[in-house]
């Protein structure tokens, strides 16, 4: 078993393109909109307290949440052991 604490990357999807001057707003996250016209944000070292303050923005700009993925490196570093 891994002991080692390292924070996750999550990946939010949410709907409706946001305008360039919102970017700002989602400190050390990637913003892509998509062409579908979701929008993709994406943080390789958020952890769960940065996860929620970019919910709560979310929140706050009343987008519609589509999903949250954690790409979880601790159970991909267990399969490899």
């Amino acid at each position: 078993m891994n002991s080692k604490s390292t924070a996750n990357g999550y990946e939010i999807r949410v709907r409706d393109h946001l305008d360039q001057h919102w970017f700002e707003w989602f400190e050390g996250w990637t913003i892509i909109n998509l062409e579908d016209g979701e929008v993709l944000l994406k943080n390789a070292k958020a952890d769960q307290s940065g996860v929620h303050g970019a919910l709560n923005k979310i929140r706050d700009l009343n987008l519609t949440l589509l999903s949250v993925i954690c790409n979880d490196s601790s159970s991909q570093d267990s399969k490899k052991e």
